[in-house]
Parts: structure tokens; C-alpha cells; sequence
């Protein structure tokens, strides 16, 4: 397979954790086979693919308060 002109090994990097990140494998895990060195550096970078999230841990949160 050849990659095409212009792709940079960097946009390989960010489509590969932007893919694990929106099919809802763990930060922590992305954050490790990146190289961060923290959770918080993989957030601040892809949070905008995290969309919802805030959403989904309120509905969460709120099923284990009624219970």
C-alpha cells in the first residue's frame, strides 16, 4: 500500500489516537501508546473528539444516584 504524497508520519499519529478516542477505548490507554505522560496532555490535544462524553458520565452518574 502507498501512502499518499504529503502525509506526515505526525497525521498518522493523530488519526490513529483520534480513532481509538471515538471508538471509546479508554484515555489512559491511548494516552500510554502515545508517549504521554499523562492523561491530561492526551485530553487537552483530543478532546474535541470526545464529544458527548460530558453527556454520557451525567447519565451515568445519574443512573447510580437513583439506585
Amino acid at each position: 500500500m502507498e501512502i499518499p504524497k504529503g502525509t506526515v508520519l505526525y497525521g498518522l499519529r493523530c488519526y490513529f489516537a483520534s480513532s481509538c478516542l471515538s471508538h471509546g477505548i479508554r484515555i489512559t490507554d491511548v494516552a500510554e501508546w502515545m508517549g504521554h505522560r499523562s492523561a491530561e496532555i492526551t485530553f487537552r490535544t483530543y478532546r474535541n473528539l470526545m464529544q458527548g462524553s460530558r453527556s454520557r458520565a451525567a447519565s451515568v452518574l445519574n443512573l447510580d444516584l437513583a439506585a
